[in-house]
């Protein structure tokens, strides 16, 4: 009963920081000795979950339309029903090393569909979000040293037809370890003409100044990268008392930080 967001006040002196590895073929949270790294780490994130308890992050939905929203994340299995109470955030290592992952999780925002996050207010306010276009391919090239060039990563493939599932191959491919001759198992192809293979050359040839950075298992190290400039930009705008809800590669501020170019240039200098 009661408010949740009055009633529960998040705890900032819980461990913040959790570092996950595989033991007996499943994923577990391990223990791990500090160092300067994660006390570094821990102090920004305090600040920057002290600033999101202070501001009302909300969902403008009617009644009837967020009942609608917590039966459909039920009955989804890699979501959760919305819980106002959790507003912090929580960065996951994975692989046991603080070089792998460290994305930022377990605040309600990240179990709204991406179609309904227009309808997030902060402090009743209207918001903005804004993304990072492209941004594995980007930073692989960068850090290849070679010009990705101005066409679009994924549309260079088939024409732009299925742009979506090229995409999704793309991050399999820079995620595997060794090269997947077997299509990755959530990947879905029914309903196109082609097969696994066929896709996974057409990526190939589209990228042949990176092919040989795919299936190095480089995608852990990609997340840790822009888990680093999430972290950059909140603790920006978090010593102004700016709040800012991020989603992966994606940022939601108050709408004048959209408006006026602000989050979208400071997203650049971040990068």
């Amino acid at each position: 009963e009661g408010d949740p967001f009055k009633d529960i006040k998040p705890d900032l002196d819980k461990e913040p920081i959790l570092l996950r590895d595989r033991v007996d073929g499943k994923r577990v949270v391990i223990k791990y000795d500090d160092n300067h790294q994660t006390n570094a780490m821990r102090k920004n994130l305090r600040n920057i979950n002290a600033c999101l308890p202070r501001h009302w992050p909300d969902l403008e939905l009617t009644d009837d339309e967020f009942a609608q929203l917590q039966l459909r994340l039920i009955d989804d299995k890699n979501k959760a029903p919305v819980d106002f109470s959790k507003r912090i955030l929580t960065p996951i290592f994975s692989n046991g090393s603080f070089e792998q992952g460290g994305r930022f999780y377990r605040s309600w925002w990240h179990n709204v569909p991406s179609e309904l996050r227009k309808h997030i207010t902060i402090d009743s306010k209207r918001t903005c979000e804004y993304d990072y276009s492209q941004l594995n391919p980007h930073m692989i090239y960068f850090n290849a040293g070679k010009d990705m060039g101005s066409e679009d990563a994924y549309d260079r493939v088939f024409n732009g037809e299925h742009r979506d599932i090229v995409k999704e191959a793309f991050n399999a491919m820079m995620q595997a370890s060794s090269e997947l001759n077997r299509k990755p198992e959530d990947l879905d192809l029914t309903g196109v003409s082609f097969k696994w293979n066929t896709l996974k050359q057409a990526i190939l040839d589209a990228h042949k100044p990176i092919a040989d950075r795919f299936f190095r298992g480089e995608g852990n190290h990609l997340q840790y990268i822009d888990s680093c400039m999430a972290e950059r930009l909140m603790l920006h705008y978090a010593r102004n008392d700016h709040p800012v809800l991020p989603v992966h590669d994606s940022f939601i501020m108050h709408r004048a930080f959209g408006e006026m170019g602000e989050l979208e240039e400071q997203m650049r200098k971040t990068f």
